[in-house]
């Protein structure tokens, strides 16, 4: 499912035009990297603008914003990183395991 979680800016970032304390959504899926692309791609946006930092994610801000729908909570957000990050382990440990 396609989740949202809202935050604000932290610091000005002229380049994008957003402003400190501008409201931003990181939009990110709790299934999968190919449900996230798919969502970006019924938005116009790429792949490669996805951030694979701690959780695969797309930033969403000014008229973006309209894209997003309800919000998550912080604790919400960190179950769904914590379960990213167990279910990338797994699969990083199939795939080291010999045949």
């Amino acid at each position: 499912m396609i989740r949202y979680h809202y935050h604000t800016a932290r610091k000005d970032i002229p380049r994008l035009d957003i402003a400190k304390g501008d409201p931003l959504c990181h939009v990110y899926s709790d299934v999968s990297r190919e449900e996230l692309v798919a969502w970006g791609r019924r938005h116009g946006l790429r792949p490669e603008w996805i951030h694979d930092s701690t959780l695969p994610h797309f930033d969403a801000f000014g008229p973006r914003l309209e894209w997003c729908g309800p919000g998550v909570t912080r604790a919400e957000l960190r179950d769904h990183i914590r379960a990213w990050r167990a279910r990338r382990r797994t699969s990083s440990d199939r795939l080291h395991q010999p045949s």
